[in-house]
């Protein structure tokens, strides 16, 4: 009868030594697997809530300057939705702790459109995005005391994202892009007609003016429960409507 041997303490060791390697690999690569979707998720899922942000935002200040009133036979220069003084419908930017001074990058923007095509300036027809203590505000609406301003009452602003699964860590504005023709000379400027106007010559009072306003957009936020899932969006606004004016 031919003698039966089984395995012997080294080669059993041996062979448990191996299936843990082997154990230990699969599990890394499972909980690679895991982790690696796991991240594309989180960054799928912040890329969509920023890009939903930022369609939002791009769409309504794209409507700057709308007036019901415009028509071939009407003139532009009443349109009273891009007037820099009375009711300071103009495109503004300007940054939320200096919320009333006008700079070329901030982190508010102001602005205003006739959204019912009545032709008249209403207080609800004022509005805006400010970044504010790592969210974004909207304006809704606004009343007299504070259109012109990124302050104002916050009953006029309302967060637009939540901000319990975003946290918004930058968003500026920026309208140096936007060009300047002053008609009555036949000069063009790549500035606003502000900047263009402030120097002598340039722009004087009584001179047709057409500016086509352009807004950059920079957002950059994060997931709030991962400060490693981050994002920087950036986009170009063109307004449709250009401001015409008469230089004051």
């Amino acid at each position: 009868m031919k003698k039966q041997e089984g395995y012997n303490l080294i080669e059993l060791m041996v062979a448990m030594a191996l299936g843990l390697i082997v154990l230990g690999a699969t599990l890394a690569i499972y909980i690679g697997t895991i982790r690696g979707s796991s991240d594309t998720l989180k960054s799928a899922r912040l890329n969509h809530d920023l890009e939903a942000v930022m369609t939002l935002m791009i769409n309504d200040i794209r409507r700057a300057g709308y007036w019901g009133g415009a028509s071939v036979t009407a003139n532009s220069n009443n349109n009273p939705f891009t007037r820099e003084i009375g009711d300071m419908t103009n495109i503004k930017v300007r940054n939320f702790a200096s919320p009333t001074t006008d700079v070329a990058a901030g982190n508010c923007v102001l602005y205003s459109y006739d959204a019912d095509g009545d032709r008249i300036v209403d207080d609800n027809e004022h509005y805006g995005f400010r970044f504010k203590n790592n969210t974004i505000n909207m304006r809704l609406s606004g009343a007299p005391a504070n259109t012109a301003t990124c302050d104002g009452n916050d009953d006029n602003w309302e967060e637009n994202i939540a901000g319990n699964q975003i946290t918004i860590t930058a968003l500026t504005f920026d309208l140096s892009g936007s060009k300047c023709e002053n008609v009555t000379t036949s000069t063009s400027f790549n500035s606003t007609c502000a900047v263009a106007a402030a120097t002598a010559g340039n722009i004087n009072s009584g001179n047709q003016v057409v500016e086509a306003r352009q807004v950059s957009i920079t957002l950059t936020g994060r997931l709030a429960n991962d400060a490693t899932v981050t994002k920087t969006l950036t986009d170009i606004v063109k307004v449709r409507n250009d401001r015409v004016f008469i230089q004051p």
